[in-house]
């Protein structure tokens, strides 16, 4: 965690190539002290923050918060928007991705939250970030001046069933509006591979051109060296974020790895007990069987996420 004033920690963000979190918090509110006791204290959680963001916490009635909350934070008097987070772009100062209110993310699924925005964002000047594809919905604003007797004890009602949360406005996330169903397999601002390359082509012959399973590369990768995660060093190692059909799990690799040693370790390692159960790896529609002897930093997958797919009858 930082102290540094605003400017100074942008321009830190700058000269680092790290992003800017920000968390305020409300002491009154049993949310923001969960938070401090199952996030913050994340061994993983630290770990991802300190290698890609620089970490800023205020109270909200704290001085130096003023300039932070000014800009960025209008609800600040809402007890539906705490706790408050959100990711800054040091360079713009744009604020592009917010979590508001509860219910506060469990440890793992925040962590992976982080991940999926590395995955998707970069301070590279060369790689273009996503962008707005709709615009935010206007929520419906209550005036609690104008309600009958009966919609007052209604409105109770409501608050008091939605699990002791304060019904109020929230900030949106800016993140969202990025979303939509067309863009569910792009990252980092590019465009996701055509779904047409998963189709196997066929020859001339009208015979499939995809490799039988004895001779292809996932044959030939050994199931007998297990993972040892190295020690952590941003300079050399990564962590990546692998999503299954049951879950998710967080490794971290060497970056001069080769993606051949992800295969090793979850054929030496699988997941649920899928013994000698064949899977693919893909990233972004790209499947990474083609990248066996490339390593892990050139084939992009520093601080992403690596979908796992069992190829199952």
């Amino acid at each position: 965690m930082t102290r540094l004033p605003w400017d100074d920690a942008r321009q830190q963000g700058k000269d680092e190539s790290k992003w800017i979190l920000v968390n305020v918090q409300d002491p009154s509110i049993f949310d923001c002290q969960s938070l401090n006791r199952d996030i913050w204290k994340h061994e993983g959680i630290r770990e991802t923050i300190k290698e890609n963001f620089i970490f800023m916490q205020y109270d909200k009635e704290d001085p130096r918060s003023s300039q932070y909350v000014r800009y960025y934070f209008p609800l600040r008097d809402s007890d539906a928007a705490y706790p408050h987070i959100a990711i800054v772009d040091p360079r713009t100062g744009e604020q592009v991705k917010v979590w508001s209110g509860p219910p506060v993310p469990k440890a793992m699924d925040f962590l992976m939250q982080l991940h999926e925005f590395l995955d998707r964002y970069s301070l590279n000047v060369s790689v273009r970030n996503p962008v707005a594809k709709r615009k935010a919905e206007q929520s419906a604003t209550i005036d609690v001046d104008k309600l009958t007797e009966d919609q007052m004890l209604e409105l109770a009602l409501q608050n008091s069933l939605a699990n002791g949360s304060v019904i109020g406005p929230k900030d949106h996330d800016p993140d969202d509006l990025t979303k939509s169903i067309s863009d569910l397999g792009k990252g980092k601002g590019k465009e996701a591979e055509d779904e047409s390359m998963d189709v196997e082509e066929n020859d001339t012959n009208g015979h499939s051109s995809k490799q039988d399973p004895i001779t292809s590369p996932f044959t030939s990768i050994s199931s007998t060296f297990p993972h040892m995660e190295p020690a952590n060093n941003p300079a050399t190692t990564t962590r990546i974020q692998f999503r299954h059909a049951t879950g998710r799990i967080i490794r971290r690799f060497n970056i001069s790895d080769p993606v051949r040693r992800i295969y090793e370790w979850l054929k030496a390692e699988p997941i649920d007990g899928k013994t000698d159960v064949n899977f693919e790896l893909k990233v972004m529609g790209r499947d990474l069987i083609e990248a066996l002897d490339e390593s892990i930093g050139h084939a992009g997958l520093s601080n992403g996420t690596v979908m796992v797919e069992y190829l199952e009858d």
